[in-house]
């Protein structure tokens, strides 16, 4: 190949990467469109309502962007290990294992200070890491399934980590009725620009930890080999790189990535852990929308994320203001993720049948 038909065709797949994620996002809103429609509703004062209460207005604003830091995170974090070939769909339980751990350290630590909240994200981090590492291991031991024990285990930790707000860290000095830890001392919360919203140093936290992983994966020797073993593990294995210490390393990292998100939400905006805190708000499963529509790019997940954390806050804006179920919004951000995995799954077809679709 020329220089000029290589440029080419990276010309062409970067138009790829542009459109597809665009004209995915266009079809999700022409079918939210048409569902209004049925209703009775007109979609433009609809979306020009949701638009309007996600992104122009500075509270909702700040709503949104604080709703998109664990997601971008939790994105980024099974980006790390999809990448790689090995699929994560655990960090859901993993963000409630790093956020209890975490929370724990918070209030039984006798030392209440700014310091004591970076000891607890690395406790956070490290219980997401060893969380994620018990379905690697037993995939690497007895080959089970890493989609399904990660998946299944999901389950285990809701039930596990809903437990000790249940019974031995219940906060009892509030509503006996709420499931819910003590408050983290006020020395250990991420400070806020306003006491109109949650708007805190942890959006611009998570921001620059995305940025961090992006340069971690795109300039690091770990990030080439990472996405070499995605690519072609036979290959990678020819070429010295350790299947087994690859599958550990990234699956580690996604847990632990998905562990710093939960204290995000925690130290930034909650200061406290609340039953069902991570199953109910979905911040994994929207996390991993954005990854899928970003193609496991972080900066494009962190762009996605928050574009989906808007349609949400939009989505809730909606009920109030045009009298529309809030689940409008799930369904457009479904149809966008649907519109991308067909779009993958024919990426897929075609390589796998030489090129000829």
């Amino acid at each position: 190949m020329t220089d000029s038909s290589i440029k080419a065709l990276q010309r062409k797949r970067m138009l790829q990467n542009i459109l597809s994620p665009v004209i995915a996002i266009l079809g999700g809103l022409m079918l939210g469109a048409l569902i209004m429609l049925a209703v009775g509703t007109s979609p433009l004062y609809a979306y020009r309502q949701m638009f309007a209460k996600s992104f122009l207005d500075p509270y909702y604003l700040a709503q949104t962007l604080v709703r998109s830091a664990p997601i971008m995170l939790s994105g980024v974090g099974a980006a790390v290990a999809w990448r790689a070939g090995y699929i994560n769909l655990g960090m859901q339980g993993q963000m409630c294992v790093g956020g209890l751990c975490a929370t724990l350290v918070a209030l039984f630590f006798p030392v209440k200070t700014p310091l004591t909240t970076i000891l607890c994200f690395a406790v956070g981090m490290a219980a997401g890491a060893l969380w994620a590492l018990i379905p690697t291991f037993l995939d690497y031991k007895f080959n089970a399934s890493l989609i399904i024990t990660t998946l299944m285990l999901n389950y285990a930790t809701n039930y596990i980590t809903d437990y000790f707000v249940a019974y031995p860290i219940k906060d009892t000095a509030g509503d006996g009725l709420a499931f819910q830890s003590p408050q983290i001392d006020a020395a250990m919360r991420f400070f806020r620009f306003s006491k109109k919203n949650a708007m805190n140093i942890g959006v611009f936290v998570a921001i620059a930890a995305v940025v961090l992983i992006y340069f971690i994966l795109k300039k690091t020797r770990f990030g080439y080999e990472s996405k070499i073993t995605g690519l072609n593990r036979k290959f990678a294995s020819y070429g010295g790189i350790k299947s087994a210490k690859m599958m550990f390393t990234t699956m580690g990292l996604s847990g632990a990535i998905c562990g710093f998100a939960a204290c995000i939400e925690i130290f930034g905006a909650r200061y406290r852990y609340v039953n069902a805190m991570f199953t109910t708000t979905g911040y994994a499963w929207t996390g991993l929308m954005a990854m899928l529509i970003a193609k496991y790019n972080p900066l494009l997940t962190l762009v996605y994320s928050i574009f989906l954390a808007g349609l949400s806050i939009g989505g809730q804006a909606l009920q109030r203001a045009v009298g529309l179920p809030m689940q409008i919004s799930d369904i457009i951000q479904c149809c966008i993720t649907l519109f991308v995995s067909v779009k993958i799954v024919l990426d897929f077809t075609v390589f796998s049948k030489g090129g000829k679709a």
